[in-house]
């Protein structure tokens, strides 16, 4: 698939004397069995005792006209593994409630011809597409060929020029230059003159059904693939799900057609290019126009706050839009993570199906690329507006919870060093829990999501610099500290259970 998402978890963290010991509990430790179910139940604001009052959530109109208090404290204890510390600054202001809160019960949306369609449509119009072949014709490969030797060439001329390049790494790229120069060179001499086109008929077909040029192994998946004109330039549609217990995953993608055997030079030019400045503003008022626009549900603008929490875990282009879908007005928190297939069977929580976003990606011209990623379906509103907890027990549980959390798991520990980390934001939104012992339900339910900036820090308390290196590997001279923004703690507002967004409940 051309959208790849890559998990390159990042290294920082720990060392601080004189902190307390971090409590001997999961970064999960409880589901609050039951808890959630009972409060989705109650329908209607409780009656309660006078003297319990001041300990009820106050209602959405009171909530959304108060004006938020700041939060300040700090707090400081050992890493999970010893031998290391954290120290925590908060100063967060409480979210205003954006209106009514929902909690939702969904499923996948199981992608069919129909729905792929209705997409197509907003790119191609009416336009017929044909079905995706992979072959390319013997004129159009002997271009590839002419151009890969070219590339070839240009490679071997750099490398005269830089003769302190390694031999292992020189030996690797001329072996991998050859191979696709051979592979090439078979291919046109088994390619016809011409390609038949045959009109796509809208159905999901076993992956056998297309030319194997991925070397794609059987897991059960079904595609759907297509090639039209878009902005006078050759588009490929390509569409596939997998729903099972085990495991389930499904994606939509229209992106420039590019032919197999010309994929790896594009990716090449694309990585040494720089990408064209745009209007981000606009682009954004276009995704969502577009996205709102398909008849698939409202859509949101993924804050910059939770793009940078993911940005390490996952590849963001910079001219691309990120969108996550609004249930009732209210956005779904985009997180990374949220498919956990090795959990399968082993939890009775843990997600085998992703998280639901969408993407746009934009030139100076316009749209020049579309995804949907593990699109759900609402199925029931198990509670229309449901009451939270006031906002100083989502404030302790987060406490609670990002002093139990593992941080050498999180990927965020650097030998004798220490952590400190500045949490700044809290977001109230919605979030998908799985339900319990259920192959394919999930909750949406209202969740405060807390943001820090983690900084590697000496025994002193002082960002630690390190050099910086410019694109070919030389140092600059300058130097620099070790920054994270992350995404420490998210809490489910209803119960107060933390939520493990890796796992996805």
């Amino acid at each position: 698939m051309k959208k790849r998402i890559a998990a390159a978890l990042a290294a920082i963290i720990l060392l601080l004397g004189g902190c307390q010991a971090t409590p001997e509990k999961g970064v999960v430790t409880s589901k609050n069995d039951g808890v959630f179910e009972a409060a989705l139940e109650d329908k209607a604001s409780p009656t309660v005792a006078p003297e319990a009052a001041e300990e009820q959530p106050p209602a959405v109109e009171d909530q959304t006209e108060s004006t938020p208090a700041q939060v300040v404290y700090e707090d400081s204890f050992n890493g999970e593994q010893g031998g290391g510390g954290v120290k925590y600054h908060v100063k967060v202001t409480e979210p205003n409630l954006p209106g009514p809160m929902p909690v939702l019960r969904v499923r996948p949306l199981e992608l069919d011809g129909d729905t792929v369609h209705k997409v197509a449509q907003a790119f191609f119009g009416d336009g017929q597409l044909n079905e995706y072949t992979g072959q390319m014709t013997r004129a159009e490969l002997e271009q590839a060929l002419l151009d890969e030797k070219q590339d070839y060439a240009d490679w071997q001329y750099r490398i005269e020029q830089d003769p302190s390049t390694d031999a292992d790494d020189r030996d690797y790229v001329r072996a991998s230059f050859e191979e696709r120069i051979t592979r090439l060179e078979e291919q046109c001499a088994a390619a016809p003159e011409t390609i038949e086109q045959k009109p796509l008929d809208w159905q999901f077909h076993e992956a056998s059904y297309y030319p194997d040029y991925y070397g794609r192994e059987d897991l059960g998946e079904q595609y759907l693939m297509g090639l039209g004109q878009y902005n006078g330039q050759d588009y490929e549609l390509n569409a596939f799900k997998r729903l099972g217990t085990d495991y389930s995953v499904q994606r939509l993608g229209i992106w420039p057609y590019v032919p197999p055997a010309m994929e790896e030079a594009l990716y090449a030019a694309q990585a040494e290019a720089e990408p064209p400045a745009i209007d981000m503003d606009a682009a954004r008022a276009r995704a969502l126009e577009l996205a709102n626009g398909l008849g698939l549900g409202q859509f949101a603008v993924v804050p910059d706050v939770a793009m940078e929490a993911a940005r390490e875990n996952m590849d963001f282009g910079p001219n691309t839009v990120w969108l996550t879908p609004a249930y009732n007005g209210v956005p779904l928190t985009f997180h990374f993570g949220g498919f956990n297939i090795a959990s399968k069977g082993g939890d009775e929580y843990a997600s085998t199906y992703g998280y639901e976003y969408m993407t746009f990606d934009f030139d100076e011209t316009g749209v020049t690329g579309f995804s949907w990623e593990s699109m759900h379906q609402v199925v029931e509103t198990v509670n229309e507006n449901v009451q939270l907890l006031p906002f100083s027990d989502i404030l302790s549980a987060a406490e609670d919870q990002m002093r139990m959390l593992d941080m050498e798991r999180k990927g965020l520990l650097l030998q004798d060093a220490a952590l400190s980390i500045e949490v700044t934001d809290v977001a109230l939104g919605l979030s998908r829990i799985r339900m319990k012992d259920s192959a394919t339900d999930y909750y949406i339910t209202p969740t405060y999501t807390f943001y820090g900036v983690a900084t590697v820090c000496d025994e002193n308390g002082e960002p630690i610099p390190v050099p910086v290196y410019d694109e070919n590997g030389n140092e600059t001279g300058r130097t620099e500290p070790i920054v994270h923004t992350t995404e420490l703690a998210v809490i489910n507002a209803v119960d107060g259970s933390a939520i493990d967004v890796y796992k996805g409940y």
